[in-house]
């Protein structure tokens, strides 16, 4: 089992042998009532409704291929060889039935039976225990991991933010174990500590986690025992194929080397030529394989959600591929490399390949045409060393097509900042124009529902999926029609709420079907745009919203109504609202106060709301005269028209308000509550804009991760700054430069600085083959570094090093273009290169 194709089957073929049944990957969309993230993030993710015990699953025991896909690495693809945003996880499923023995004995089988590692570099953590849990060490995994043939000095306990799973919040978790591969002392830090989970180095890869689900969290902290105890467990299938390569970087693998060698082949530039050729292909490559997975599945390009997402990968690999020259149409022949490979384990790729290539050829057209004239302005703008402005950002989205982010990473690459405010503001003055030039669209809606002569009757306070008939229908053109039902569960806008997404379909079993474009709100009534054909006045048709949208939509508008009463009670009674915009990302408050809230302020403001949705508080509905509603004390907005009768929305002891929108049934539905930014809109006037639910549970994650890797990088600054100062640039010397040989001895080098020296060196001197070492706080360090012409020749560099390395009192590996030893003995170093030198001119003969 060598392959990436070989692993997913292997994996596959192991479980079903052990009795578990396979279940093929779920699309890269979340359910409908899965509203925790908006793409399929992990393995278990699918399965979750199995764990929280909603539904019963299909079999006991599962084994499943995941694909997985993660939005908030977008921006750090191409920068290093790690991150990625689309992969597949590797699963096994208990519920119920084996637990922590069953897992590792299965794991202990797979990986020493099946992947044949070597058990010397294989390396296992446990958790350590945790006071604030209540909880000791486990040590049922340990002294099975023990019992079984694992080391104990290979068993190491790490705390809880490690080794201990949970949702994010409440509801199911429970201890883990997981598994590491060691790359050896040569990748190593070399401090005592240094041992998986630590953060200085690369020597230790986690492949394969193995998750115990035996505990309920509860809102105060406390845990109580699950009736069944579970397992669930991922396998990083990029991370396990590395390993069985032998090679440190997921973009050394077999599939992602088989997109670059076509890359290389159409543009004539290799992956590794130069870094901004290894970021292209590392991008290409990643995001070729998510906007197929992605078309696969059916999402389109637009300026919304995951559309958005895809938008964004699209364009940013086009920009990519003009920095190597590659020629366009290309993504569709890219998309074909990543269907061959991927057909096996994932059919719906083949059976979805012309609507992929029409996906990614209509979008690569939409964005090509204007990227050279959109370059060449960034280029212009960025001449002048300043950030880059709010209004020209804006330029370059609403001209070129330029997303932010785009933008924001080619100002990065030159060291140059974005006014984002600025370029906000910007956008919503457009949004504004818009709706005032759709104003005749407006007008021909409600001159349609006027001739309909009947009223549709809003269900969408009860109902999202009903099924109703098409009173009336008119074509728009262009594909478009104007309908109105005779019941409707959509929302249309107003309030500050977006318009609902969904669809209707014909009662037929026909599956003929059409998305709902805009719904027009008209007084009591409505009429609905719908893109779409095969459908008549008359048809019966079932009305369906999408819940996906509905639902985070709802808890943000919940979650406006506490934060405008969490204001009035930090501020004063002067804060009024003076506008809002409630959509399923996020929502966006405006109010009157004079100045900017103190630190203070926005952390009360922002705990009281978390208050209040932990009281888990019911919200009320009712309709009610607008005199009694004034009695009762509903905040009322400003200029407001409001008729005889109003809907009052409440929150009892909190909040009372009049308002036509969706909402949560009690706070608690809001989930987390997170302030993102607070700022002026104008003289007296301010703005907050706030994620709720999953989105804040993605941003709190985020800035987790961050601040762990920012305290990592204080501590890594704080060791080097105890070491000797090193120079700006890498400090070496040539020590021979002939027959298309070059040796090179550096200081304090090692790691990847050691093998960009190795690229460097051998771009520099037209080499065939390139021997760098390095001498660094007593240990030394060779990279071999070959051209394919040498590997032709039957030079390996792997095994080159492997030789070089008994020079230096150590050992070695990579691949058959590149290898890496480390040792112990500095004073073996010239004879390691001069070995070297003499094998490399043997093979040149």
């Amino acid at each position: 089992m060598r392959t990436s194709a070989e692993l997913r089957a292997g994996f596959r073929a192991f479980y079903e042998s052990k009795g578990h049944a396979f279940r093929p990957s779920a699309p890269l969309v979340p359910r409908a009532d899965d509203r925790s993230t908006l793409l399929t993030t992990a393995g278990m993710q699918p399965l979750m409704p199995y764990f929280l015990g909603r539904e019963a699953p299909p079999a006991p025991l599962l084994t499943t291929v995941q694909k997985c896909f993660r939005t908030l690495d977008i921006d750090e693809v191409g920068l290093d060889g790690s991150h990625l945003t689309f992969f597949e996880m590797l699963g096994n499923f208990s519920f119920g039935q084996y637990f922590k023995e069953g897992a590792i004995d299965f794991a202990w089988e797979f990986v020493f039976d099946h992947l044949k590692l070597d058990p010397e570099r294989f390396w296992v953590s446990i958790f350590a225990g945790d006071p604030e849990l209540e909880l000791g060490e486990d040590t049922v995994a340990y002294e099975h991991w023990v019992k079984i043939g694992q080391p104990a000095e290979r068993i190491v306990f790490l705390p809880r933010a490690e080794n201990f799973w949970s949702v994010g919040g409440p509801g199911p978790c429970g201890p883990d174990t997981e598994m590491y591969y060691d790359w050896g002392e040569e990748h190593g830090c070399g401090e005592p500590d240094c041992q998986p989970s630590c953060t200085r180095c690369e020597r230790f890869l986690e492949f394969w986690n193995l998750v115990f689900m035996e505990f309920e969290l509860h809102v105060d902290g406390k845990l109580s025992p699950l009736p069944t105890q579970n397992v669930d467990t991922g396998m990083g299938l990029e991370r396990t194929a590395a390993i069985l390569q032998d090679v440190m970087s997921v973009y050394e693998t077999d599939v992602y080397q088989a997109i670059m060698r076509w890359i290389a082949g159409q543009s004539g530039v290799a992956y590794g030529d130069s870094a901004e050729a290894t970021k292209a292909h590392r991008v290409l490559a990643d995001h070729g394989r998510g906007m197929t997975f992605l078309a696969a599945d059916g999402i389109t390009p637009s300026n919304e959600g995951r559309g958005y997402v895809m938008r964004r990968i699209i364009r940013r690999a086009v920009q990519q591929a003009d920095r190597v020259g590659l020629e366009a149409p290309y993504l569709a022949q890219l998309s074909d490399i990543v269907i061959e490979q991927m057909k096996d384990g994932y059919p719906e790729l083949e059976e979805h390949r012309d609507e992929i290539h029409r996906i990614l050829t209509a979008e690569e057209e939409r964005f090509g045409k204007t990227l050279e004239r959109g370059l060449r302005l960034f280029e212009e703008i960025a001449q002048s060393g300043d950030s880059i402005s709010g209004e020209d950002a804006f330029r370059l989205h609403d001209t070129y097509g330029f997303p932010l982010e785009l933008t924001r990473e080619l100002a990065h690459e030159r060291g140059l900042g974005v006014n984002e405010e600025e370029f906000t503001r910007l956008m919503e003055q457009q949004r504004t124009r818009s709706r005032g030039a759709i104003s005749k669209d407006d007008k021909r809606a409600a001159e349609f529902a006027k001739r309909a002569g009947f009223r549709t009757e809003f269900v969408g306070y009860e109902k999202i999926d009903v099924l109703t008939q098409i009173g009336a229908l008119e074509e728009a053109g262009d594909g478009l029609f104007l309908a109105k039902l005779r019941e409707s569960p959509f929302y249309p806008a107003g309030g500050g709420q977006v318009t609902d997404s969904g669809w209707i379909e014909r009662d037929d079993g026909s599956g003929v079907r059409a998305e709902l474009r805009e719904a027009y709100g008209l007084e009591g009534d409505q009429a609905l745009l719908f893109e779409g054909d095969g459908f008549a006045e008359g048809d019966r048709v079932r009305a369906v919203v999408a819940w996906a949208v509905r639902f985070p939509t709802m808890a943000n508008h919940t979650a406006t109504h506490l934060l405008h009463k969490a204001l009035r009670d930090v501020l004063g009674d002067h804060v009024k609202q003076a506008g809002s915009a409630v959509r399923p990302d996020k929502l966006r408050f405006d109010f009157t106060h004079p100045q900017q809230l103190t630190d203070g302020e926005r952390e009360r403001v922002q705990h009281l709301v978390n208050e209040k949705v932990f009281e888990n508080l019911p919200v009320r509905t009712f309709v009610t005269p607008i005199d009694e509603a004034r009695r009762l004390g509903a905040m009322m907005l400003f200029g407001e028209k409001y008729g005889d009768h109003v809907r009052v929305v409440e929150i009892p002891e909190f909040s009372r308000e009049l308002c036509g929108g969706t909402h949560v049934r009690s706070t608690a539905e809001i989930g987390p509550f997170v302030i993102l930014s607070e700022g002026s809109v104008g003289a007296g006037a301010r703005r907050i804009e706030a994620v709720t639910s999953g989105e804040a549970h993605a941003y709190l994650h985020a800035t987790m991760r961050e601040a762990a890797e920012l305290r990592a990088e204080l501590e890594r600054v704080r060791k080097e700054s105890k070491k000797p100062k090193a120079e700006a640039n890498a400090d070496y010397e040539i020590v021979a430069n002939d027959g298309g040989v070059v040796l090179a001895e550096a200081k304090s080098l090692k790691g990847g600085a050691l093998r960009d020296l190795s690229d460097r060196l051998r771009q520099q001197e037209k080499a065939a083959g390139v021997i760098v070492g390095s001498v660094d706080d007593g240990r030394v360090y060779l990279v071999v570094n070959l051209d394919e012409s040498l590997v032709g020749r039957g030079l390996d560099a792997s095994k080159l090093v492997r030789e070089l390395g008994k020079h230096i009192e150590g050992g070695g590996g990579g691949r058959p273009t590149l290898g890496e030893a480390g040792g112990k003995n500095p004073a073996g170093l010239r004879g390691a290169l001069e070995a070297g030198k003499q094998a490399i001119a043997a093979a040149l003969k």
